[in-house]
């Protein structure tokens, strides 16, 4: 097989190619007219939350109930594997929906703030993470959900005061256009803030020993001069003045009524981020945060047992990077008083959602897309809320939780992959032999030690490997006889890139071809008869063959890369990628191999090739659109190249779409994985193609992109930056990977 498993996964990875093994394949197996009976596997979620949509699922806020308990409101659809609503509850054991009864119906896009007063009124901001970014105000005083307003724009805090509901955010309300940015509802109608309104976004408001505290960019409000930070006792405004901060995100009092600041603040190469106010201005605290060479963001902080716990978007504290004293920590870090101490020193933890790379100020909106949101205290420690994949190491999406002394995921996740799994191979003589190589930080929960997962009984084993971090590795296959090969190109501290085969020794890595020297390897797939077969580039690019002994080249005169294979029932060799030569020999991307001979498919392809396939005696295959326009699904069958995408096939060319992996099943017919949708959106990234219709399998899938298909005994194991099987309203999470079970024959 062939293609890119490398990259990075920040909720994002490239999609990685996946040659073809063709139709005599010993893992074909699976019948094209059982698709229609079969299911999403239910148990590759991962800790945290979920969402059945691209972007990451988000926590934004956080309240304690009357009764102690917390409750989270935020993007999110799934916990555990479950479906529940963007409304959860924490009472310090377990996690339940925070209600039962929606007299509203819960939003898709979730809560973007709530707050809960002491006799238990609650109030939630609707979430609007695209378009016209609008939403509405719910309140719930005893007598079930209702709307009390709408406003453009969004919603960043809430609080009760005296019972009066103060709404903070960048945002105008409805039929007031008056009332922009901070908001108060008195039961019966809305008002700007006692004195006048803010004149610019308000990002947080607290209340607390007859206090209401205000942050955010504004110049002016309740009719005084505040540059970004004020406070009104009930009777008047007082200035917290902040003149050098671009953003104040969050503004608290501790417990001995000292007052702090986070945010932007202060010039971009300084390092700050958390500010404590002297009586007249604010002051640094302990040579704030850094993000390497500019400043650090704090985008919220809590007070408890005589320590800050700030989080944002910092990777140094005690000043930038490289500064004397400064400690590595990102995203997470605690103020004891007199010295910063790390509380992230190591996160790795990766996901296939898509999440924004945003330190809070670039503009008015940023902070909405930060990573952390909340930080709060419970009972029994720290719970922080955002985006992130995980923190310390440990995998729990969106929200995690801190003890005394390390960070704990937050519920239990079962068999998923924190980021992405972009080539899968089956083999052996049942097809039981299931291997994925990725881009992942987590297996199943527990830290990765390698990029290779092999399926044994109902879990994995993470194969151990010392294959350089820099390392791209476009090759996996499996033989029939269940012997793995994972191809990679490494580059060596010096000299030139090599080409090296790997396959499992025990549960660890070894080199499979002993001490042969490969050119840079671009990919790899056995033969039937268990020949391996390579392809690499240096020079000019070359096919060989390996029989477990000896290295066999077939050809070295390609004029580019060969990255796919797909092999005939008569013997015969397809290859294609980037060439467009073979030697002397015009063949555009795609070639034959029959009896020592070359020969070319007619005019070829008119992009590089990422998928191929053969069956019977048709040759099937996806390119680029180099310029010349592409083949979405190309087959040729002795003469010409047709596409086969068609309005009237339901699956319309678009240049967004292409596959990157196709197999040929029983019965006839094609599994289609990669980033198309079918036209009558019945599903997206794995299609089936049979007597000229394509149509998604299972509801499709929920996934950036689609990179591989390969088929088990009686299922489908697929491969990419997947999130959920299945369609939006049939969606079960499927973390890094998802397996499709038909039923037994």
């Amino acid at each position: 097989m062939g293609g890119n498993a490398g990259g990075g996964v920040g909720g994002t990875s490239g999609a990685a190619g996946s040659a073809g093994t063709g139709g005599t394949s010993s893992c074909a197996t699976v019948d094209g007219a059982a698709l229609d009976q079969g299911s999403w596997d239910d148990r590759f979620s991962i800790a945290g939350f979920g969402h059945k949509y691209g972007n990451a699922p988000v926590v934004y806020d956080m309240a304690q109930d009357v009764d102690g308990s917390w409750v989270v409101a935020g993007a999110f659809d799934s916990f555990g594997g479950l479906a529940v609503p963007p409304l959860m509850r924490w009472d310090g054991s377990s996690w339940t929906p925070a209600r039962t009864n929606w007299e509203l119906p819960a939003p898709e896009d979730g809560f973007s703030a709530l707050a809960i007063a002491g006799d238990g009124a609650l109030a939630l901001a609707t979430n609007d993470s695209f378009g016209e970014r609008d939403g509405e105000v719910w309140v719930d005083t005893g007598t079930g959900l209702t709307s009390i307003g709408s406003f453009k724009g969004q919603v960043r805090r809430l609080a009760w005061n005296n019972g009066v509901l103060w709404v903070a955010g960048s945002f105008e309300m409805a039929g007031t256009p008056a009332v922009a940015n901070l908001a108060l509802w008195d039961g019966l109608s809305w008002a700007p803030p006692p004195g006048g309104a803010a004149d610019g976004p308000v990002y947080d408001v607290t209340v607390g020993n007859g206090e209401v505290l205000v942050a955010g960019a504004f110049a002016h409000v309740g009719g005084v001069a505040a540059a970004k930070a004020a406070g009104y006792d009930g009777t008047q405004w007082k200035a917290y003045d902040f003149p050098s901060a671009l953003l104040v995100f969050a503004l608290r009092r501790t417990t001995n009524g000292e007052l702090y600041a986070g945010g932007a603040l202060g010039d971009l190469g300084e390092a700050s981020g958390l500010a404590h106010w002297d009586g007249s201005a604010w002051q640094t605290v302990g040579g704030g945060l850094g993000q390497y060479a500019s400043r650090g963001v704090v985008s919220d902080f809590v007070e408890h047992d005589g320590v800050i716990d700030v989080v944002g978007c910092f990777n140094t504290a005690g000043g930038l990077q490289g500064d004397t004293g400064a400690v590595a920590t990102r995203s997470a870090a605690r103020w004891d008083g007199s010295a910063w101490q790390a509380l992230n020193p190591n996160d790795d933890s990766v996901s296939p959602w898509f999440n924004q790379v945003v330190c809070g100020d670039e503009g008015p909106s940023a902070v909405w897309d930060m990573g952390q949101q909340r930080i709060v205290q419970t009972q029994s420690g720290s719970l922080v809320g955002g985006s992130f994949a995980g923190m310390g190491g440990v995998l729990s999406q969106s929200i995690i939780t801190r003890d005394a002394d390390s960070w704990q995921p937050v519920g239990s996740g079962d068999l998923g992959i924190g980021g992405s799994v972009d080539l899968m191979a089956t083999g052996g003589e049942t097809c039981g032999e299931v291997y994925g190589l990725g881009t992942f930080s987590h297996v199943a929960g527990v830290p990765a030690v390698g990029r290779v997962i092999h399926r044994t009984g109902s879990g994995w084993e993470n194969l151990a490997d010392t294959i350089p971090n820099d390392a791209y590795c476009p090759g996996l296959a499996v033989s029939s006889t269940g012997n793995l090969a994972v191809g990679c190109m490494v580059f060596p501290p010096t000299g030139d890139a090599q080409g090296q085969v790997f396959t499992n020794d025990g549960g660890t890595l070894v080199s499979a071809i002993g001490n042969v020297v490969l050119d840079p390897l671009m990919g790899l797939a056995y033969a039937p008869d268990d020949t391996l077969w390579i392809s690499g580039m240096a020079q000019t690019g070359s096919v060989s063959t390996w029989d477990g002994t000896s290295l066999n080249t077939l050809a070295s005169e390609f004029d580019g890369p060969v990255s796919e294979f797909a092999f005939a029932d008569n013997g015969d060799v397809i290859v294609a990628g980037a060439f467009t030569h073979i030697g002397t020999l015009e063949a555009n991307r795609v070639a034959r191999y029959h009896a020592g001979t070359w020969s070319a498919l007619g005019d070829g392809m008119p992009g590089q090739v990422l998928a191929l396939a053969v069956s019977g005696d048709t040759v099937y295959a996806s390119c680029y659109d180099e310029g010349n326009g592409a083949y979405l699904l190309g087959a040729f069958s002795g003469s010409t190249w047709q596409e086969l995408a068609t309005p009237g096939s339901n699956l319309t060319p678009d240049p967004a779409f292409s596959f990157n992996d196709i197999r040929p099943v029983q019965g006839g017919g094609l599994l289609l994985a990669g980033s198309a949708e079918v036209d009558d959106q019945s599903g997206f990234g794995l299609l089936y193609y049979k007597d000229g219709q394509f149509r998604a399998v299972g509801g499709g899938l929920g996934a950036i992109s689609v990179s591989t298909v390969s088929l088990g005994s009686q299922s489908l194991w697929v491969g990419g930056t997947i999130y959920a099987g299945g369609s939006v309203s049939t969606s079960v999470p499927s973390v890094g990977l998802a397996h499709f079970e038909l039923p037994a024959n």
